[in-house]
């Protein structure tokens, strides 16, 4: 098996030549895409049984148009992320870097590049990320419970004050408790300001 042959039977995706059109229409492909998203080449060529485009996510078609046009009038390569639907139904997520093709003269020719399946990175990610966000999701009872805390402190001093020397004790406590809610609330605020940060 030549090295080519060898190096694309081991790729979680596949390459691509199109035209510049609203379909993308292919030219070439090689196999990954019917081994990763069970799709037959020869279906989606010419736009023959379906078109590229009616195998992406309709969400995400704008965003690549958005990019593949700014990329082509700057003569530079992309590098996007889009979901492509499996012919099994689920969606799969993918990056691509593609570029354009020009003649001498200046003309484009057609479009070209890689699509390679990066779904388990994106499932790690959620793995890794999964016990912050359960973290997070008790932050907003955290404060609650804090806020709270800092009304009984409140109130302790209220009551402290009322009894006199009788009550340092109390307004010891009092202070105690307010300066631990204080700490508290600042940490929960970090907390939940991280996470808006990375969604």
């Amino acid at each position: 098996m030549d090295f080519q042959t060898s190096i694309l039977g081991r790729m979680s995706g596949f390459l691509y030549r199109c035209r510049a059109d609203e379909n993308y229409t292919m030219l070439e492909m090689t196999d990954g895409i019917e081994r990763v998203f069970g799709y037959p080449a020869d279906e989606i060529i010419g736009n023959r049984t379906r078109t590229f485009t009616s195998i992406m996510c309709g969400d995400d078609v704008p965003l690549m148009d958005n990019v593949v046009g700014m990329a082509l009038e700057k003569h530079t390569d992309w590098t996007m992320e889009y979901r492509i639907r499996h012919n099994n139904g689920h969606y799969i997520w993918v990056t691509e870097t593609g570029g354009g093709v020009w003649a001498e003269n200046g003309e484009l020719l057609y479009l070209e590049g890689s699509i390679i399946n990066i779904e388990s990175l994106y499932q790690r990610i959620d793995e890794q990320t999964a016990d912050m966000r359960v973290t997070v999701s008790k932050t907003g009872e955290i404060l609650q419970s804090l806020r709270y805390l800092k009304l009984l402190a409140v109130n302790a001093g209220i009551e402290a004050a009322r009894a006199g020397t009788a009550g340092s004790g109390f307004a010891v406590l009092a202070a105690e408790m307010r300066t631990l809610a204080n700490s508290s609330e600042e940490a929960a605020r970090a907390i939940s300001n991280a996470q808006r940060k990375t969604d």
